[in-house]
Formats: structure tokens, C-alpha cells, sequence
């Protein structure tokens, strides 16, 4: 295969060319000027920013013929072992697929033999985060205390599961995402090199769809070049990657802007039809409104990540808006994008969060609302109102006043509908209430007689008391007050029962004891009070 892709042919190999880490390069190449040497790094960053590529020339620096030297001649038959990868003194570890103990066992055994061409044996574990809790114990005691040939060079995505033992024991780098615009920059002059013609539309959605990766960034560029050949425009990378053109964006809030629900709907089913991913497209429109918040409230565009041209559109589009509609808007558009991803109707939710956009209500800072309600009042003259209309008014009022004053009919009346309040709240209470009358309105105090009640229903009723004249005052609209009283009729009788059957009883045990007091009964006539 006589093809090298743009990732290895654009690999840097000194530390010169390495693109957006200075502060990881300038210092490597120091440490090795000053022989201040460390025994293990660790680089930990996102993936495609240089981590592997760093400690590959960190490695040529040390065994360079002419090294330690930070400047690698990459002439010499070490700088080129490492660069073709197969060098005997530099020993690339894949951390996913050699994480167990027994591997780590190995490589403790052999770190002990010493170089064959250079000054030292590196060690480059790549996802070192990978290996097991046994495998990164069995390293410790040779991470402390190494051989002064052996060198260990960590990279990994996620330094958080890298133990504490193993970070305290390194010297730690950490690598930056890549901003938008070196990406952008840098595959530029990959096109110029390669006699590419590029539109800068293409460039910048090459360099988004990276996410910060230089190492995506050529791999995409790698791909479109393959699609599209020599001439590279935005539809070709749009139609490749799937990716979604801004003008759409525009589009869009233009006509939430306008609440042209016919338009939105119209709008929705386009880009359904398009076969956008619906929750990549909502978070994209996240982003477009987040750049007019950001336009709006800053008063520049500093901080957008975007070509000329749309930055004078997202000026244009944040003077149309308020802070406050745009922060309503983006979250409608983060409940939009937790509906879409849990609904079994993603295309329905995606509709109704674009229509819920337009309906949202405008807002005007309070200042401005102030400023109008001032201007209205000077405005504005206070009427004059003549002495007999003011008479007539204030006795309209106390008449009306009077009419209005709650009388004992007025409850009996609303009595059904209290009740069924009651039972929205309580049910097993508003069974009672049904037999209860109201026999008095007395001031604010409303005297209710409860019928056939246990001793069990009345204590419900008492603890219930401050729930009913809550209702009551909602109902009336004035501070209402109850006294409740009871008719408990069956237990009255129940007692009158018996204490005759007590009565009964005790004479009869009276007669038993007693005979002579029955004769004298029955022969006057007599009955025995108690």
C-alpha cells in the first residue's frame, strides 16, 4: 500500500511542529537542555491532540545519536526505529489489550536489560487508565524506583481513573482541546500543500465536526478529499459528514421570531424529510441561539466560533432579540432535546417544542415597562369628578356593600359545593357533613348541628375542623369560623337500654335473695326506683 493518510504524513516529529501545546513542548525541550530528566510522564487530554505524538519525539530527543537533544536529528538509525515504529528501545504498550498483571510481570523482567543503540528504554503505555488494580500495583515499586535506562511515558483520555500512587510518581501534562480556528488553520495549509482548493465554509465544518481533534480534523479531510477530489465545497461536506447548514438555523428562529406557526410546521417536516438526526439538529440550534445570547449580551463576537460572514449575521439576529427570550427559548430547546431522545414519538416532540419557541411570550425589561406606565401617567389628566357623582358613587358603593353582607341562607345554599371540596380532600368526612344543618350564622361564626354521630365521627369532625373553615373561607372570601355541635341519639339510647336491663337484673337478684320484698311488691302495688 503505497498511500499514507494526511495523519501520518502531517505527524510532527520535533517539537516544533506541534500545533497548540506550547506549554507541554517548550518545557519537555527545556528539561532535556538542563538534563532535568524525569523517570515517567504521564500526558493525559482529549484524544487526537498529540499525546502519543509528543512522547514519540520525547523518545527521539533521548536517543537520539546527537541526544540527549531536543531537537532530534531524525537522520540517525534510532530517530528513524522510532519513527517507523520498530525500535528495540522503544516499546509502545496498547493499554486496552495488555492490562493484566501477567503482562505487567513481564515488563518488570525486562526493563532490567539495557538499551541496545540508545541511552534509554522508554515504555509508552497508551490508555494506561486501562490496566487492572492488580497490574498498576504490580508497577508501583518499579514506577518508584526504575532503573536509571528505563523511562515510562503514561497518555490517557481519563487521568481520573489513573490510581493516586501511580500520578504521584509522574510528572503530569495535560493537553488542551484544539480551538477551532488552528484547526481550521492548519488544515488549510494541508490543502495549499496539496493543491487542494477548499472553500473556508468547508474548512470550518471540518474543523466543528473534529471537536477539537487535530487528528479528526485530517482524518475528515482525508475522507472529503476522497469524495469530492481536488475541489472541496461546502455541499460536498455537508452531503459526506451530514452535515447541517447555519442558513437553516437562520431560517428557523426567523420564523419562531415572526410566531409563523404555518411556517414552522412547513419548516418541521422539511427537515425531518431532510433525514437529519433530530437531536443532532436541536443541539446545533442550541448553539446557534447560545452565539445570539452570547452576541447580544457581550456587544461582540469574540467568543463565536464561526467564519465573517455569519458573524455579521449572528449581530444582525441578537438585535432582534432580549436577553430574556433567548434564555426561554434555549430551555424549550433543552426540554425539546430530553423529550425527542426519550419519546417514542421523537418527530412529534421535535414539532411541538418548535411551536411551544414561537408561542412563548415576549418579554420587555422592566425598566422600559416602567418608562411607558411614567409616560402614560404624565400624559394622562385625573379626572375631575363632581361632588353630587361622588355622593351618588359612595352610596351605589354602601348599598352594594350591604347587599353583599353573607347570611346564614347563603351557606345552606353552597353547602352541596363545600361538601364536595371536602370530599376532594377528605372523602370519608364529606359523608358526615352531607346530614349536617346549619342552624346560625352568628358574626363570622357558622353554627352547624351534626345529626346521628358515634363518638368516633365526632372526634374525626373536631380534628378536621381547621380543613372545613379553610373551605369555607375559600368559598366565601371572608374569615369564617365554625362551632360544631352533636345529636348522639343512638348512644343515648344505647345507654337508656342499658341501664333498664341493669335495673331489671339487680331485682331480680334482689327477689332471689329476698322473697318476702316480692310479695310486698305484688301485694301493693309498689315499683322498686333503684
Amino acid at each position: 500500500m503505497s498511500y499514507i493518510v494526511i495523519a501520518r504524513r502531517w505527524r510532527p516529529q520535533v517539537f516544533e511542529d506541534i500545533i497548540g501545546q506550547d506549554h507541554v513542548s517548550k518545557t519537555l525541550a527545556n528539561a532535556i537542555a538542563n538534563d532535568r530528566i524525569a523517570h515517567a510522564y504521564i500526558f493525559t487530554g482529549p484524544r487526537g491532540v498529540g499525546k502519543t505524538t509528543t512522547a514519540r519525539i520525547l523518545a527521539k530527543a533521548l536517543n537520539c545519536e546527537k541526544g540527549p537533544t531536543p531537537v532530534p536529528c531524525n537522520e540517525c538509525a534510532s530517530c528513524k526505529a522510532i519513527t517507523e515504529g520498530n525500535s528495540m528501545d522503544v516499546l509502545e504498550i496498547d493499554g486496552a489489550s495488555n492490562r493484566g498483571i501477567d503482562e505487567i510481570r513481564n515488563l518488570r523482567e525486562n526493563i532490567r536489560f539495557t538499551p541496545s543503540m540508545g541511552k534509554y528504554r522508554i515504555y509508552i503505555i497508551d490508555e494506561v487508565h486501562m490496566l487492572t488494580k492488580e497490574a498498576f500495583n504490580a508497577l508501583l515499586k518499579t514506577l518508584e524506583e526504575p532503573p536509571e535506562h528505563a523511562l515510562f511515558i503514561f497518555a490517557t483520555t481519563e487521568i481520573h481513573k489513573v490510581p493516586a500512587t501511580i500520578l504521584s510518581r509522574c510528572q503530569r501534562f495535560d493537553f488542551h482541546r484544539m480551538p477551532l480556528k488552528t484547526i481550521m488553520e492548519h488544515i488549510r495549509h494541508i490543502c495549499e500543500k496539496d493543491a487542494i482548493d477548499a472553500d473556508e465554509d468547508a474548512l470550518l465544518q471540518i474543523a466543528k465536526k473534529a471537536d477539537g481533534s487535530m487528528r479528526d480534523a485530517q482524518s475528515i479531510l482525508d475522507q472529503i478529499i476522497s469524495f469530492s477530489g481536488k475541489k472541496i465545497t461546502f455541499e460536498d461536506v455537508a452531503q459526506a459528514l451530514g452535515v447541517i447548514h447555519q442558513d437553516i438555523y437562520f431560517e428557523l428562529d426567523a420564523l419562531i421570531r415572526e410566531k409563523d406557526l404555518k411556517g414552522l410546521i412547513l419548516k418541521s417536516a422539511d427537515i425531518i424529510s431532510s433525514g437529519y438526526d433530530l437531536n443532532e439538529f436541536l443541539l446545533g440550534f442550541e448553539e446557534h441561539l447560545r452565539n445570539i445570547l452570547v452576541t447580544h449580551t457581550l456587544g461582540s463576537t469574540d467568543l463565536l466560533e464561526t467564519s465573517e460572514e455569519y458573524i455579521r449575521r449572528y449581530k444582525e439576529t441578537a438585535a432582534q432579540y432580549s436577553e430574556n427570550d433567548l434564555l426561554a427559548a434555549l430551555q424549550v430547546v433543552a426540554d425539546t432535546i430530553n423529550a425527542v431522545k426519550n419519546s417514542q414519538q421523537p418527530q412529534l416532540k421535535f414539532e411541538l417544542g418548535l411551536l411551544r419557541m414561537a408561542k412563548l411570550p415576549s418579554t420587555e425589561d422592566i425598566s422600559t415597562l416602567l418608562e411607558k406606565i411614567d409616560l402614560l401617567k404624565k400624559k394622562a389628566p385625573l379626572p375631575v369628578v363632581a361632588e353630587s357623582a361622588a355622593s351618588a358613587y359612595h352610596e351605589a358603593s354602601n348599598q352594594a356593600s350591604s347587599s353583599e353582607i353573607l347570611d346564614k341562607s347563603y351557606f345552606v345554599q353552597k353547602w352541596p359545593d363545600i361538601v364536595k371540596s371536602v370530599h376532594d380532600k377528605r372523602p370519608s368526612l364529606s359523608v358526615i357533613l352531607e346530614k349536617a344543618e346549619i342552624t346560625e350564622l352568628d358574626g363570622q361564626q357558622l353554627h352547624i348541628l351534626l345529626r346521628e354521630v358515634d363518638s368516633f365521627q365526632k372526634d374525626m369532625l373536631q380534628s378536621a375542623k381547621s380543613l372545613i373553615e379553610k373551605i369555607l373561607r375559600e368559598e366565601s372570601s371572608e374569615q369564617i369560623s365554625i362551632h360544631l355541635k352533636y345529636n348522639l341519639k343512638k348512644e343515648a339510647a344505647k345507654k337508656t337500654a342499658k341501664a333498664k336491663i341493669d335495673k331489671e337484673t339487680r331485682l331480680k337478684e334482689l327477689l332471689e335473695k329476698e322473697p318476702a320484698v316480692g310479695k310486698i311488691i305484688d301485694e301493693f302495688d309498689l315499683e322498686l326506683i333503684d
